[in-house]
């Protein structure tokens, strides 16, 4: 058949559809994409699902970059997805950047590797990223009820009581060049290639921490012992971990914007462009288009295959997919609350020229401050009202009536 042709070659370097015997038919997945203080996002998105389907259970969790710990959250806490939802919100509602880093100042230093090379005084450790991570580290620690190495007993607990059957993560492993997907819960037979391996693992606070690394602003984490950061690196198809485990159905919540033609055409700087702009469209390149152009693989498979005759599809299966993302410009957002930052973060922010753009996604990154990320859970409620009857065509009719919040309860 042609269509198998071309799925077969589609399938090496694309969405590796699962050809297991065992269907899984009923599995529901969430995957979390990266984004920074942008993940705030996500946990307005679930907030919102939760008022309508409270009771609702994610049997795959699939998380990278600073969408890992939201999902670890989800994976790890016990109760339905309602109570998971507000203890999500409690935890980023009180969030600031002193929670997340401490700004490094050496890294302003000039020529600091030359002079420490030349001062044979006490040897000191070299800034390995732009921020120190440590209160990121603790708070994880503390959230999951973890310790150094220690593995997160809520995921354990979970799957063992059924409520989850894999969650996983990605990781870039900077030794190596290799993306890794650290999986518990379920084995991933299916090697996609050299630069892509899968990882069976107890899930630590130190796999959540590595993959949110992002890359020269956040230092590297040592697993084992190899040192790894974020994976939104080389990540070219972030649905293809929840798809192998099994899911039939997949939400996948990302924190970028799909601007219209218009707006894509519209410049957003005058002149010849700011560090900042160059950095942020390297951000969005690396970390939030994968997640656009997987997404339409998806689709085109998931057509092809699903006009086949059951018979002909040799094991292959459509996978039934809902894409969620913010109705506005987050990046552009950012802009409004950059007066909120650290005065040493303000002034790095302002010597890269962030002032200099209308959509500074840079800063948005970091931006965990309270306005900035409580503005985006509610933007990530306001999404979901905007898009119920959709998600209940996806989910199936809500077993209640939802629990409004303030911010919904004058919608229709």
């Amino acid at each position: 058949m042609q269509w198998l042709g071309i799925m077969s070659a589609l399938e090496k370097d694309l969405i590796p559809f699962t050809r297991d015997a065992r269907s899984h038919e009923g599995n529901l997945a969430v995957m979390l994409t990266g984004g920074g203080a942008r993940a705030a996002y996500q946990v307005g998105l679930i907030k919102g699902i939760a008022c309508h389907f409270p009771n609702l259970h994610f049997q795959i969790i699939t998380g990278v970059s600073a969408g890992a710990i939201n999902a670890v959250f989800l994976a790890s806490k016990p109760g339905s997805l309602e109570e998971k939802a507000y203890a999500l919100e409690r935890m980023w509602c009180e969030l600031n950047c002193g929670t997340i880093y401490h700004f490094d100042w050496r890294i302003m230093v000039p020529f600091r590797s030359a002079l420490a090379s030349l001062l044979h005084r006490k040897k000191r450790s070299r800034p390995r990223g732009m921020v120190d991570t440590a209160p990121l580290r603790e708070l994880l620690y503390r959230v999951f009820d973890s310790s150094p190495g220690q593995a997160i007993r809520g995921i354990e607990e979970n799957l063992r009581e059924g409520w989850l059957q894999a969650v996983a993560l990605i990781t870039m492993d900077y030794t190596t060049g290799q993306s890794v997907r650290w999986v518990q819960g379920r084995n991933l037979d299916h090697s996609e290639g050299p630069n892509r391996r899968n990882a069976l693992a107890r899930l630590t606070a130190e796999h959540v921490l590595a993959s949110a690394a992002l890359p020269f602003v956040f230092p590297a984490v040592k697993i084992d012992d190899r040192w790894h950061g974020d994976g939104g690196i080389r990540l070219s198809a972030p649905l293809s971990a929840a798809v192998q485990l099994g899911a039939s159905r997949i939400i996948a919540m990302s924190t970028g914007y799909q601007r219209t033609p218009d707006e894509a055409s519209t410049p957003v700087v005058k002149g010849y462009p700011p560090a900042a702009q160059i950095i942020g469209q390297l951000v969005n390149a690396i970390f939030l288009d994968a997640i656009d152009e997987d997404v339409v693989r998806m689709e085109r498979m998931s057509e092809m295959i699903s006009k086949l005759d059951v018979r002909e599809r040799n094991g292959f299966r459509p996978i039934d997919l809902l894409v969620m993302r913010p109705s506005v410009d987050l990046g552009r957002l950012a802009a409004e609350y950059e007066h909120e930052l650290p005065l040493n973060l303000r002034l790095l922010t302002r010597a890269l020229g962030a002032s200099e753009t209308e959509s500074p996604d840079f800063i948005s990154m970091l931006m965990f401050e309270p306005g900035y990320t409580k503005r985006l859970i509610e933007i990530g409620e306001a999404d979901v009202e905007t898009r119920r009857d959709e998600l209940r065509a996806f989910l199936g009719t809500p077993n209640r009536a939802p629990l409004r919040s303030n911010l919904n309860k004058n919608l229709p």
